[in-house]
């Protein structure tokens, strides 16, 4: 029972589990139900019943085997003494989570709350009585008490003129305190773990480690703590002839007209310049500055530029139009405009409805701008009440293109470097890892700049934190070339080259045509936006760097004879970075992981619920914790570790952003289109290599 091959199928119960119970809520929620439907399935009970008949394990069930099984290798396996305190901790941790996790999900009940701003008194319901059929005796008292009750305000819901409604939820959960018990206690098992079995065992490695977690902490404490608007000021009046600089309020938010103007030319086109045509009445390329400005000054011009692009050709037949065009007119649609609405106003999730909404969308907002109610310039009297210099920031910022320089000099540094694969030489090695750190310089100053613009930490994007993982990675390899006397040249060319696809996805595919618009009222927390994101942005990002760091060991394997490629592999010094990366990225991603439900306990009043992209996150962990017992129980060779190894990069794309595909979830903000194909593209190109190096491995053996 206490074996490590038990913790091995334990694990990968729970991965099949996890993802398994990810795409049932992505299809309940597609079905017209709940996704707490799913959650209730897999997660909240012991058994699944397949068909209505076959039984099959759920999170429970597996729960309390891995509870039983935990006990059993404290009772014979885990070794005593002072120097393993930090095993006992954390398995000690992981049982409180576990049998905490059960008994609470058992005692624990959800109500609804509501009061009238009629009659002030609070009416419960349960959770699962969606039409408030029958009222639970509960005591308005319970949203001051705390423990065991915890009270969440929900907001206010308008339901007339004189009637608000305000909505709590309310948990009774005696058992709240459980993750932040499993919290510290892994926390103090993992610390104890650093100092006693890793800085007393090597020194010089280890304080070059602490020098850089000291690093990493002083640059997240350097963030701004506060996520904030600028001030509107309140004589701002409309008026023309308006510039790139000109501050405009939009949305209730301060902003320079020319990041107005890009936001609404990206939304209607998918691009931030126009490209005229022969018969438009004007030549070349014009800036979004200048397309916004025809629409509200010169709208019949404007009108018959082909500004608004149609995905899909069947809504093209459909309202009339050319079929072979991908671009449109304002004036070809208003011919339609009666059919664009009748079809944008059917209640399907058809993907032509889906794409006439859009399109009917965009013709309000483009109508928006023509009627001048879309934005509001302040008048240059007020303009000392906006911070003029953050607002021409903004723009410069838009102007430098920091993001297209750092993807061309990262694709630079993999082409040198896969040059001085071949040529061996010593100026190409600094060419190339002048590259990287150009590459690095450039994205520090991108984000130091965004962090200027937008008063906060620049991390509340799927666009933002693809970015920091790319700099996170090109830092890695400029500080390898500057502190490591021997290093492996060979993982400079995949590290790069996964740098420079990071960097074109987030350039070519996330990247919006305004960088710089408000955030959801949901991540507007700063300190939790700052910790949280960063923290697990450096465990993904490890995870990454483990992965392409295997793909390297992996390769070197399928070149040596049958006997020195597990020798020289489990020996070599590119074995322990493997290691020391997939650690740093469990680890990082365990705290992320943490901090986040500490985050969503502050925010949405519960720690955790299985959540998409929070089962995202536990299955990068539980990958993380299978590879780690895989080796430290020596049930995989050298080889056999590197290529599972190989894997991290696949499982990370896909929780970091093939959960956000699904749209499901209270996380559903996060959510960017346009990354599906080039995500497929990627994961099929990245197994097919791996095949490929597995292959030759075993014709290299026979």
């Amino acid at each position: 029972m206490a074996s490590l091959k038990v913790t091995a199928a334990v694990i990968v119960a729970f991965l099949v589990l996890t993802f398994w119970g990810v795409l049932a809520q992505a299809n309940a929620e597609a079905a017209g139900f709940s996704a707490s439907v799913a959650v209730d399935r897999f997660f909240d009970s012991f058994f699944i019943w397949a068909l209505g008949v076959v039984p099959l394990p759920a999170f429970k069930s597996i729960a309390v085997v891995a509870s039983l099984h935990l006990i059993a290798s404290m009772a014979f396996r885990l070794p005593r003494g002072f120097k393993n305190v930090s095993l006992w901790l954390m398995h000690v941790a992981l049982l409180t989570l576990l049998v905490g996790g059960v008994v609470g999900s058992a005692m624990k009940q959800e109500y609804n709350g509501f009061s009238s701003s009629t009659t002030q008194k609070v009416k419960f319901f349960a959770a699962n009585d969606s039409l408030g059929a029958e009222p639970v005796n509960l005591d308005e008292s319970v949203l001051l008490e705390g423990w065991p009750y915890y009270a969440h305000f929900r907001g206010d819901l308008p339901m007339s003129k004189d009637k608000v409604i305000s909505m709590y939820k309310v948990y009774y959960d005696p058992f709240h305190f459980v993750p932040y018990v499993f919290m510290v206690l892994f926390l103090l098992g993992a610390a104890f773990h650093y100092v006693v079995k890793v800085r007393l065992s090597r020194k010089s490695t280890s304080r070059k480690g602490a020098k850089i977690v000291s690093v990493l902490a002083l640059a997240m404490l350097a963030l701004p703590m506060d996520a904030r608007a600028d001030e509107i000021p309140d004589d701002a009046l409309i008026w023309f002839s308006v510039d790139g600089k000109a501050p405009v309020i939009a949305d209730g938010v301060v902003r320079p007209f020319d990041s107005f103007a890009r936001g609404i030319l990206d939304d209607l086109s998918g691009r931030v310049t126009y490209k005229c045509r022969e018969k438009d009445f004007c030549d070349g390329k014009e800036s979004a500055v200048n397309i916004v400005g025809w629409i509200k000054d010169l709208p019949e011009k404007a009108r018959n530029l082909a500004l608004f692009k149609v995905l899909r050709s069947d809504v093209l037949q459909a309202l009339r139009l050319p079929e072979d065009r991908r671009y449109v007119s304002y004036a070809e649609l208003t011919q339609s405009r009666s059919l664009l609405e009748l079809y944008a106003s059917r209640d399907d999730e058809h993907p032509a409805t889906l794409e006439m909404r859009r399109l009917y969308s965009n013709v309000l907002q483009y109508e928006a701008v023509k009627n001048k109610t879309a934005f509001t310039v302040v008048e240059e009297s007020s303009s000392a009440s906006v911070n003029a210099k953050r607002l021409a920031t903004e723009v410069f910022y838009h102007k430098a293109n920091f993001a297209l320089i750092a993807f061309v000099l990262a694709f630079i540094a993999c082409l040198l470097a896969s040059l001085n694969m071949v040529f061996k030489s010593r100026k190409l090695d600094v060419a190339a890892n002048g590259a990287c750190i150009a590459t690095a310089g450039v994205l520090v100053v991108l984000f130091a700049l965004r962090t200027y613009v937008a008063a906060r930490a620049p991390l509340s994007s799927l666009y933002e934190i693809v970015l920091l993982v790319a700099m996170l990675l090109m830092a890695f390899e400029a500080g390898a070339f500057v502190f490591c006397k021997k290093r492996t040249f060979t993982l400079m060319v995949p590290v790069t080259f996964m740098a420079a696809v990071l960097l074109f996805f987030a350039k070519f595919v996330l990247e919006p045509g305004d960088t710089f618009r408000p955030i959801p009222a949901v991540l507007n927390s700063s300190v939790f936006l700052t910790v949280h994101v960063f923290t697990i942005a450096l465990g993904f990002a490890a995870m990454i760097l483990s992965g392409v760091v295997a793909h390297v060991a992996l390769f070197r394997a399928s070149i040596a004879s049958a006997v020195s490629s597990e020798k020289d592999l489990a020996a070599s010094p590119l074995d322990s970075l493997l290691y020391g990366t997939l650690v740093f990225g469990a680890v990082f991603t365990v705290i992320g992981t943490l901090l986040g439900g500490v985050w969503a306990d502050y925010a949405w009043g519960r720690f955790w619920g299985f959540d998409p992209k929070e089962c995202g996150a536990l299955f990068v962990i539980l990958w993380a914790m299978l590879l780690l017992h895989l080796r430290s129980g020596r049930l995989v060779n050298a080889r056999t570790f590197a290529l599972f190894n190989c894997f991290n990069v696949i499982v990370t794309f896909l929780c970091w952003f093939g959960v956000n595909l699904l749209g499901v979830g209270l996380h559903s903000y996060g959510f960017q289109n346009g990354t599906a194909m080039w995500l497929g593209v990627f994961e099929i190109a990245d197994v097919l290599f791996i095949v490929l190096i597995e292959r030759f491995v075993k014709l290299r053996l026979k």
